[in-house]
């Protein structure tokens, strides 16, 4: 028999801070090891151009894969942030109530005063950040 009142009922308003973690969870990976697969590949053609030499065409590699590990901490720690600080400051993006009620066999999601109730079974992907939790549910549907 399914319960007709929800286990866990929450509504919440994100600020900056949860806001900013759970767009690092959805863009930047959900695993450690897909955080962190696009700089080891920088590194290792700057190791590969190392392991050529450094007086011919290794420097060109060194090069790359150092232009490359540049542009990527600068997207990762500056620009994206920043970016995203300002779209959430202009236009008050991501401060809009949500909410998730748990039942025992789905779950209602709640979106300014939409809702959606998802199964268990669609969740696809559960991610915890260091403020936030991020699910991913089949249909590519980010809720955080």
């Amino acid at each position: 028999m399914t319960e007709s009142t929800p286990t866990l009922s929450t509504r919440y308003f994100l600020n900056l801070e949860e806001s900013q973690d759970g767009f690092a969870l959805a863009t930047f990976g959900k695993k450690q090891f897909s955080r962190f697969l696009t700089p080891l590949v920088s590194i290792g053609i700057i190791i590969w151009g190392v392991s050529m030499g450094l007086d011919g065409v290794g420097r060109y590699y060194v090069g790359l894969g150092a232009f490359f590990l540049l542009l990527q901490g600068l997207m990762r720690y500056w620009f994206l942030p920043m970016m995203f600080k300002r779209q959430f400051v202009k236009y008050q993006f991501g401060k809009s109530e949500q909410g998730i009620d748990l039942y025992q066999d789905h779950a209602e999601i709640f979106n300014n005063e939409r809702s959606k109730i998802v199964s268990y079974s669609d969740v696809q992907t559960f991610a915890v950040g260091k403020l936030t939790y991020m699910l991913e549910l089949k249909n590519r549907t980010v809720v955080i």
